[in-house]
């Protein structure tokens, strides 16, 4: 809760700053931003403010696009029936609809399929395929999905079906014998960009065969109708908002905004969008992308590419109506689930958990990612949380900061029935004896390293240079997303005049500073303790708008706190100290079976006993084993108030 973890970017030369600003007739701060972004030259930060059609590759780069073409152009002239396979998240089903439509332009008898979660699981699925070849499947075209199909592919190809398979996954050192593979990172490709996502990938497949593989060199030769189709699909998706990705999702923004398909037009209304706020990528991620991808968490996402593929605005406000109610069930879903989970992920059993491994029964399996995302920020380590369902644990982990979890769960491989993901973000199957042998294995590793994330801070900034052109300033540099972070700003201790908590459990702070420009974070019950001292707080804030009765306000989003050094109340301090003794005294008793009657012989409640615990852990006073909870002899000394959990604690007295 300190500044130690900011890292204050370099300030670019003034004369680098002034020659940008002059040039392109933009502000010393967005000029100072792009610098730092590293487009020093007028040149390049022209091509970075304003993307072109320079800046796309060709599709035909792409390793077995010749083949792909050439194949669905036969397909779609003679009346074969293809089918497109996709995926139930976001990516896939803007991929489905991108394919779907592109083929329609051709006058291509085609259909799709979106795979159940539940039923079909992620990627080929060899019972489908049998399914869709007795259906009379005579050409299947994966999108956002197919590396991993291994038996299902070869299956079709069996049957004299050709699989095209068009994905951006991981891949593995054996690919399926389909084919045509379109992947921009395919071994034998040479493909300038590597980081599409799958609606990218689809879109370039797309472009091809509606412009025969030939070069374009305007926008208009393009099938821009698609566009904003990809902009929803890699802005939820998280790719490098770089390159040719951020001349697309630029693109397809604008478009949402200027001409939106009858889907787009309902899920925006629908999620409470105003007529004058803008259209950016703040508004896919958290209005739209949750919204679409409830639908494949909780059923069938076929809903959603109904939605987007429509042509009747009755219609889809008709669906749109019913993704409002699914994404609602979704949410009272997630809150249920993540207070289980929260609850035993802060109980004394897993107090000691490096990597923190959580089960329950028959939770949804559609949110154990959201669930375990929200635990990462909660406890600032990584979190698997599982969920058992006919005699199996599935579910699904999220990591902290840099620490690579798909690398370090992969050393249990063995363990598991089925194991995939990348360095964030993994997915996993285990029965409940090998979960057993797993905790086991956990628990006896060695220590890991976790280093809090640094917080990049553009510059530090005065509340009193803050105006309404500031955020005009700053969204010339959309869209923001991975590989372009929004710019965040430090302020040093600025005069607050006003500070409250907010929201059902107290978890939100809102903070009105002296010119009446409002700060809000959200779900950090730690920072809630400024309402109480809201003097000597610094912080770091991006920027945004706030829309209330058709006014927008400038309003500064919370990203990091950092808090007044607090005093040790010393009766805080001296019942602590009882504790500890108590728990030095008695090292030989089981206090997970006996926490109720420890609380009460200490005169605590046992909710009360347990966070006292969990402080003890976090200053690495104390560790549990099996339930006894064991002092750490040579303990460093460190201060109550160095600990978030005691933070926490005091906030909610």
């Amino acid at each position: 809760m300190s500044q130690n973890n900011w890292r204050l970017l370099p300030q670019p030369a003034e004369k680098t700053v002034r020659q940008l600003a002059s040039q392109l007739n933009i502000s010393s701060l967005t000029a100072t931003i792009v610098a730092q972004k590293g487009y020093t030259t007028p040149e390049a930060a022209f091509g970075y403010l304003q993307p072109s059609i320079d800046q796309l590759h060709d599709p035909m780069q792409l390793h077995d696009m010749d083949k792909v073409l050439e194949r669905l152009m036969t397909a779609a002239f003679e009346g074969e029936k293809i089918v497109v396979y996709g995926d139930y998240d976001l990516d896939g089903v803007t991929s489905t609809a991108v394919m779907v439509e592109a083929l329609q332009v051709l006058g291509a008898d085609v259909t799709a399929y979106i795979p159940n979660r539940f039923q079909d699981g992620y990627g080929p699925n060899l019972a489908a395929y049998q399914r869709l070849i007795e259906d009379g499947a005579q050409v299947i075209v994966t999108v956002d999905n197919g590396v991993s199909g291994h038996e299902a592919v070869a299956y079709a190809m069996s049957q004299g079906v050709d699989v095209i398979i068009t994905d951006h996954h991981e891949l593995a050192p054996t690919l399926p014998a389909a084919y045509a593979i379109i992947h921009p990172r395919h071994p034998e490709s040479t493909y300038p960009f590597q980081d599409l996502s799958g609606v990218g990938v689809a879109f370039k497949v797309a472009q091809a065969i509606l412009t025969d593989g030939a070069p374009v060199e305007d926008k208009s030769e393009l099938p821009t109708e698609l566009l904003d189709l990809v902009a929803l699909g890699e802005i939820a998706d998280m790719v490098s908002l770089t390159d040719e990705n951020r001349t697309l999702v630029s693109w397809g923004l604008k478009q949402m905004a200027e001409t939106p398909r009858p889907g787009v037009a309902a899920l925006l209304k629908s999620a409470g969008q105003l007529p004058e706020q803008p259209i950016i990528s703040e508004t896919v991620s958290f209005k739209m992308a949750p919204r679409l991808n409830a639908v494949g968490r909780l059923g069938d996402a076929k809903l959603a590419l109904d939605l987007l593929l429509t042509q009747s605005p009755d219609a889809a406000t008709d669906m749109a109506t019913q993704i409002e109610a699914i994404n609602a069930q979704r949410q009272a879903i997630v809150e249920e689930v993540f207070g289980a989970a929260k609850q035993l992920a802060l109980s004394a059993t897993h107090a000691n958990d490096q990597v923190l491994v959580v089960a329950g029964e028959n939770w949804h399996q559609g949110i154990l990612g959201i669930v375990a995302s929200r635990l990462v920020e909660l406890l600032h380590k990584p979190v698997i949380v599982l969920s058992q369902i006919d005699g199996t644990y599935k579910g699904s982990g999220r990591t902290f900061g840099d620490f690579d979890l798909y690398a370090f769960m992969g050393q249990y491989r063995e363990l598991y029935t089925t194991f995939g993901g990348h360095a964030s973000a993994l997915g996993l199957a285990i029965s409940p004896d090998k979960l057993t042998v797993l905790r086991t294995q956990l628990a006896e590793m060695a220590p890991i390293v976790l280093p809090e994330k640094a917080v990049t801070v553009n510059m530090m900034l005065p509340v009193a240079q803050l105006a309404p052109t500031t955020y005009d300033d700053i969204q010339l540099m959309e869209p923001f997303g991975t590989g372009n972070p929004q710019p965040a700003f430090g302020f040093e201790t600025p005069q607050i005049e006003k500070a409250m908590a907010m929201g059902s459990t107290q978890q939100h702070v809102k903070l009105t500073l002296t010119n009446q420009i409002e700060a809000v974070g959200f779900n950090h019950p730690d920072w809630t303790s400024i309402v109480a001292q809201p003097q000597g707080v610094s912080f770091v804030a991006t920027l945004g708008l706030n829309y209330f009765r058709g006014q927008a306000r400038l309003q500064l989003l919370l990203a990091d706190v950092s808090l007044p050094d607090v005093p040790e109340n010393d009766a805080h301090k001296q019942f602590f100290a009882q504790v500890y003794k108590f728990i030095y005294a008695h090292q030989d008793l089981n206090f997970g079976q006996n926490l109720d009657k420890i609380a009460k012989q200490l005169q605590l409640t046992p909710k009360d006993l347990n966070i006292m615990i969990q402080v003890f852990i976090e200053l690495g006073f104390v560790k549990i084993e099996a339930g006894y909870v064991k002092i750490i002899p040579n303990a460093t000394q460190k201060s109550l108030t160095t600990s978030v959990t005691y933070q926490k604690f005091l906030a909610n007295r």
